[in-house]
């Protein structure tokens, strides 16, 4: 079985993330605590460089206040 991997929706979900993350006035160092990830790892998932979890999604949405959908809605 081959990985899948598709750039222009994981690069479309980063901007939505960095979108949501600033409309609630959140730096990626206070997003990342909050999370309990690193720092370069938000950067590098609103840059389009990590295919993140669907783990990850769930609490990038729960702590930002928003269903994970609203990430997925772009």
């Amino acid at each position: 079985m081959q990985y899948l991997k598709d750039q222009p929706f994981i690069e479309a979900f980063g901007k939505k993330l960095k979108a949501v993350r600033e409309e609630k006035k959140l730096s990626q160092e206070r997003l990342s605590l909050l999370c309990n990830v690193s720092q370069s790892h938000i950067a590098r998932t609103e840059l389009g460089q990590v295919n993140t979890s669907i783990s990850h999604v769930a609490t990038y949405a729960r702590v930002l206040g928003v269903t994970p959908a609203q990430l997925f809605d772009f």
